[in-house]
Parts: structure tokens; sequence; C-alpha cells
């Protein structure tokens, strides 16, 4: 089974978090810390990004109107350039991820850069063991003004490199299982979600067949590259561990030892399939809690925590749609961590633009609230729900919050070189041991350059 070379980029591309392109407040330029004059008496921030993103955009705004002392100048690296102006949704290509990371990056190990830095898709790991971050925790305990009880600790814990916290995360999304409640029924499936495996999802897969017929399947669309990106997303502290690479491993092999499996006893399918069927299982990621409690009301689904490799649950996966740095040689750290802290503020955290569930707990609670009378009332799916129900039903998604403590952050780079490698074993050109060594010694490789 050989993939073809741009099903390869374009499942890639999926691991990627778009965002939009629009900024009124681009610089350009090789960056730098930044200690000089705004025209005002006040100092620059500089940013850097790969492609603006709305809730810094409008954080920048309303900063400005409490702060005109502070200019904040934002840095945009990316190879394909702007269509126009001012547009949004221009879709992010692996060519821009690899000139952000090589641009930061050169820039850090020369002692300047941005004083704040867009963390997404940069080698995380790689800065901090070269003390190129500050830890947000010693700003944190360091101001008075900021209350850490109000966010979520298990995010910022779960967050962390080490004991220390380099990438200020600002919201997150769930990563979940749906269950089709008819299917499951109709093929005597039963799920236990604290402790199943992928082998349990592949023989629930094959009791499907069995029992309800070849009409449905187990999943719409889920390609072998993806499921390894979100294998590897989901155990990365122990495949990248201390600065090295542990994919020659019984781990990572029987992690593609299982994906080629369902491949080839075609109990999941490698070819795109365009026309809708119903499907036993699907990927689930609850974005917000609007959405969220629609979600966990739907008569039609079970929301599961996802399966793991060796059946031992590490808590519901998350990942943080934003995630700021900040440069340890930085001119402007006060005035950087005043900024990001305003980020973190309820009046930023309230913004509609956030996207998914805000760090900030009160936030949460209220947009759940609103989302209890929309239920209420019938509007937030088109059926009435009794406020017993609802509550029920929010506390299962709390329960969900309250146990994120996977986080599944990787370093774009060992995606990369893991999918490019692992073609040559679905197709069966190379063993799992000669796959396993190869990614192996290139990412070590990668990790000490």
């Amino acid at each position: 089974m050989n993939l073809n070379r741009k099903w390869i980029l374009a499942l890639l591309a999926m691991i990627v978090v778009l965002s939009g392109c629009s900024s009124s407040n681009v610089g350009s330029g090789g960056g730098g810390t930044s200690d000089k004059d705004s025209g005002q008496n006040g100092k620059t921030i500089e940013i850097a990004l790969m492609s603006a993103h709305p809730y810094l955009d409008e954080a920048i705004k309303q900063y400005k109107k409490k702060r005109p002392d502070i200019n904040i100048e934002l840095k945009e690296y990316k190879a394909t350039p702007k269509i126009e102006e001012n547009t949004s949704s221009e879709p992010l290509t692996k060519s821009d991820i690899e000139k952000y990371v090589q641009t930061v990056s050169t820039q850090l190990m020369s002692g300047k850069g941005a004083d704040i830095i867009v963390m997404n898709e940069l080698p995380k790991d790689k800065y901090v063991a070269k003390n190129m971050l500050m830890n947000f925790y010693d700003l944190m305990d360091k101001d008075s003004d900021f209350d850490q009880n109000q966010y979520y600790q298990n995010i910022f814990k779960h967050s962390q490199n080490g004991d220390g916290l380099y990438a200020m995360p600002f919201s997150f999304a769930l990563d979940t299982f749906t269950g089709n409640k008819d299917l499951l029924e109709k093929a005597n499936i039963e799920i236990n979600d604290q402790t199943w495996t992928w082998d349990d999802v592949k023989k629930a897969l094959m009791q499907l067949k069995e029992q309800a017929g070849e009409d449905y399947v187990g999943f719409q669309n889920l390609f072998p590259v993806q499921l390894l990106s979100e294998y590897i997303e989901a155990n990365y502290d122990k495949l990248i561990n201390q600065g090295q690479a542990n994919f020659d491993s019984d781990l990572f092999r029987n992690m593609m030892k299982q994906i080629k499996s369902m491949y080839d006893e075609d109990v999941l399918s490698a070819e795109p399939n365009y026309e809708y069927v119903e499907s036993l299982f699907g990927n689930a990621n609850i974005l917000d809690p609007t959405t969220g409690l629609s979600q966990v009301l739907d008569p039609k689904f079970n929301i599961y925590q996802k399966p793991t490799v060796n059946g031992q649950n590490n808590g519901t996966p998350f990942k943080s749609y934003f995630t700021l740095g900040m440069n340890s040689k930085s001119k402007v750290q006060d005035e950087a961590w005043n900024f990001i802290k305003f980020m973190l503020s309820e009046e930023m955290q309230t913004s509609p633009i956030v996207g998914g569930f805000a760090m900030h707990k009160g936030v949460v609670e209220k947009q759940l609230k609103d989302a209890k009378q929309q239920a209420i009332a019938g509007t937030l799916t088109g059926q009435k729900f009794d406020a017993s129900t609802i509550d029920s039903k929010i506390q299962q998604l709390q329960k969900l919050i309250d146990g994120a403590s996977t986080n599944l952050s990787s370093d774009f780079k060992v995606i990369s070189i893991a999918v490019e490698e692992f073609d040559s074993y679905m197709s069966g050109q190379k063993s799992v041991e000669d796959v396993s060594k190869l990614i192996q010694n290139r990412v070590n490789t990668y990790i000490n350059e």
C-alpha cells in the first residue's frame, strides 16, 4: 500500500492549525530584542509569528487603548507571499512552517529575536534546553496582581517542559471520540473507554462488519498518515524524552504494526471516500463550551476518551490553539509580560474570537450557563432539554475539561520525518525494525543540530 506523496503533504497540513492573515502592524526584517522608543516615550514589543492571528490582532487593538505608550510590532515570517493586504484564511504551507522555524531558531541561537514568539510549530524542547525562553511560572509568582487560580491549572501543568511553563496557552480544544449509538447496539459492541486500546478498536470494527454488514465503516476518511500523527502526538513525551528520541522502541513499532494491520485487513481504508456512509466511530474535537454542550447532548452519539496503545488512559487529550513564548534575552520583559497578562485577562478571554475553551475558568463557566439557557429554550440544538439533563451533561463536559492531561503538542519536523519514512513500511518496502531505526537516527540528528 503506497500513499501518493500529495496525500502525505495534504495530511501533514491537517496537523497545522490554520490562522488568519490580517494585520495592520506587520513589520519585516531580521528581528531583534527591542528596547527602542515608540515615539511616545514608550517601548516597543516585537512579536514573531508565521501568520497573524485574530485573537492577537484584537488584543493589540484593545491594549493600545490602555497603553498608548507601548508600541507592538509584528514580525511576520512566511514563505508564500500574501495574495493581498488584509485577506484572511490563507492556508499555511509546509514551506511557511519551515521558513518560520528556521528564521526564529537562527535569531534565538544568535541571542536575538523578537520579544514574544508564537510557539505553535516551533521546536520548544530545543529552545528550553538552550535557555532561550522565559519560564512563565517565574513571572506569575513575582506578580501579585496575577491569580493563577482563575485559570485551568491542569492545562498549565500539562503544557510544561519539565517543571517550567515556556509556552503560554490562551485557549484549548479537547480531543475525543464519538460512537454511533445505533451501530453500537446493532453490532452488540460495548466500550470501556478507560482501558480500551487501538486493538480493541480494531476488534470492534471487525465485529461491526460481522454483525451489521459491509454497508458500514469504522471511520469515514481516516488515513494512515493522520493516524500515525495522532499516535505520535498522544505519546510525544515518551517518544522524545529529555532530548533523546525513542522511536527505535517496541512502543513505536507496536504503533506502526497496529496501523498497518488495520489497513491491510481492510478494517480501515486508505482511499478517500467522498460519499457519506454511516461510521461506527469518529474523531470529535470539542471546540468550545457552546458546541461542546451540544455535542454531549446529541442523542445519536456517545462521547468517549480516545483509545491508547497500551490501555493506560492518561486523561483527555487537548491541543492549544495559540501559544506564546517570551525570549529570555528580551530587554522589555516587564512590558511583554504585561501584554501577555492582558491577553489572559477576563476582559480579553471573553472575546468571541478567542477560539476554543478560554483559559480563564470564569469565562467558560459563564459560557456554559448561557449555553444551558439556549438548550432549555431549544435554540442550541433545535431540541428542548430539561435542566437536570443539561446539568448532568455539563458535569460530563466539565469532567473532560478537568481531566485534560495529554497535551497534543509536537515538533512539526519530527512528525514530518516519521511520516516520510512510514510510507515505506506501509507499502511493504521496509521492515518495521528498519523504519523505526531510520526515524530514530534522523530525529536524533535533527535534535542535536
